[in-house]
């Protein structure tokens, strides 16, 4: 079975992330990710208590 995550808010807003083969620990952990044109990267994770696979942007993160 495939998992996507999906970005939401931010500069990825509606992407989408394959975690198929990523421990569930390490998808409730989130990402901080590469923006193309960014020096910064864009801190990424799901809400304490929402979906798992729902990462909403939280804001740049010096890359």
């Amino acid at each position: 079975m495939v998992r996507l995550v999906r970005y939401v808010d931010g500069p990825l807003d509606g992407a989408e992330l394959d975690v198929t083969d990523w421990a569930d620990e390490d998808v409730r952990g989130g990402v901080y990710q590469v923006v193309d044109g960014w020096e910064d990267r864009a801190a990424y994770e799901p809400d304490e208590d929402g979906d798992p696979l729902v990462w909403r942007y939280r804001g740049p993160v010096p890359g």
